[in-house]
C-alpha cells in the first residue's frame, strides 16, 4: 500500500503516505491509545483522535476530543512510552528511532505485544 506514495519519478507523498501508514497500523494504534488513556473511541485517519470523558463537580461528564498529529507524536511521547514500557522505555525509542520508517510500526507492535499479559 505505502508503495503507491511516491511521485513517478520517486518523491514521497508525505500526506498520502502517513494517511496509509495510518490505515496500516490503526488497530495497532488504537490499542495503544485505549490502554494508555483509558479511552474506548478511538479515530484512526489523518490523525489519531480519541474522546476522553470526564466527570465534573456539576455532575455533568463531558467529553473531551482529544487529537494526536501523527503516528510518531504517539510512538515518541515519552509519557506514553513510560506507561507501556517502564524503566526501558528508552531503550524501546531507541530501538524505533533507529528503525526505518516503512518497518517502524512493525517494529512497534512487536515490542507491543511482547509485553507480558498482552496479545
Amino acid at each position: 500500500m505505502l508503495d503507491k506514495d511516491f511521485s513517478p519519478t520517486g518523491i514521497k507523498l508525505e500526506g498520502a503516505y502517513e494517511n496509509d501508514r495510518n490505515s496500516l497500523a490503526a488497530q495497532l494504534f488504537k490499542d495503544i491509545i485505549r490502554e494508555v488513556y483509558n479511552v474506548q473511541d478511538v479515530i484512526i485517519a489523518h490523525h489519531l483522535v480519541y474522546v476522553r470523558e470526564e466527570k465534573r463537580a456539576d455532575g455533568f461528564t463531558y467529553q473531551i476530543v482529544e487529537e494526536v498529529p501523527s503516528a510518531d507524536a504517539l510512538i515518541f511521547d515519552h509519557a506514553v512510552a513510560k506507561k507501556l514500557w517502564g524503566d526501558t522505555w528508552q531503550d524501546v525509542l531507541t530501538h524505533l528511532a533507529l528503525s526505518p520508517i516503512e518497518n517502524r510500526d512493525t517494529v512497534l507492535e512487536s515490542f507491543y505485544r511482547a509485553r507480558k499479559g498482552t496479545k
